[in-house]
């Protein structure tokens, strides 16, 4: 009895350890899928803000900037007006 009671420790032990490992690795996906998805979603906001600035009417040059970089941009389309 005492090897049948060892047993049912070490399998119990066992599939407690595979749950907790799969469930990790699902949390682990979610939170990479996650931060994926706010990272393009960024990144197409701030080309679309881009876009949007650079199709004004006035064709007027805008800063764009990042830290301590900056730069003036105009469309193209309005250079050769």
């Amino acid at each position: 009895m005492d090897k049948q009671k060892i047993l049912i420790t070490v399998l119990i032990i066992i599939v407690v350890a595979f749950t907790i490992y799969t469930a990790k690795n699902f949390f682990d996906s979610y939170v990479s899928s996650m931060i994926d998805f706010s990272y393009n979603s960024g990144y197409a906001d701030a080309v679309s803000d881009i876009i949007s600035a650079a199709q004004n009417e006035e064709c007027e040059a805008f800063p764009v900037f990042i830290g301590k970089d900056k730069v003036n941009i105009i469309n193209v389309d309005c250079v050769w007006k």
